[in-house]
């Protein structure tokens, strides 16, 4: 397990405790007992799209670098590999899917948490669009079939 890992894991088990503090588990049962199988979906989509998210975030940086590590370009560039292959943003969707994961954890039934979600959904799909139509106009043989933030759908 990467260090990155273990710090993911490390902030969402930080962060389960402090929300679920506060929610509908309230009774003082066995920790074992209380876990249901929304939460590990949502753990698990939540270090799925954490690491999504990381190596998209790699990708881009790796852009301007040589191989020592080195920046040596301050120009834009087009992203290929990994969820860039798809969409233009593939690290906001990822964030939107890490917003998506903690309201499954905490058992869908949170409205503030959704409405969280929700701000999250249209301030990233707003970013996603606009460097979508960024890539488009200053980029001639930018991918045609990549779509801006969520993949085969916006």
């Amino acid at each position: 397990m990467t260090n990155f890992s273990k710090v993911v894991i490390t902030k969402y088990v930080t962060l389960v405790k402090f929300l679920t503090a506060s929610s509908h588990i309230s009774s003082r049962k066995e920790l074992s007992v209380q876990i249901c199988w929304y939460h590990i979906v949502g753990v698990t989509m939540y270090v799925w799209a954490s690491l999504h998210q990381h190596r998209c975030l790699v990708i881009l940086a790796n852009l301007r670098k040589s191989k020592s590590g080195k920046v040596v370009s301050l120009s834009h560039s087009v992203p290929f590999g990994d969820w860039f292959e798809r969409v233009s943003c593939p690290h906001y969707f990822a964030e939107l899917l890490i917003y998506v994961s903690m309201a499954i954890t905490l058992g869908f039934h949170n409205l503030t948490w959704w409405c969280v979600v929700m701000y999250v959904l249209f301030n990233q799909a707003l970013a996603a669009v606009l460097c979508h139509e960024f890539y488009q106009k200053n980029f001639s043989s930018y991918p045609k079939h990549r779509r801006a933030f969520i993949p085969f759908v916006f």
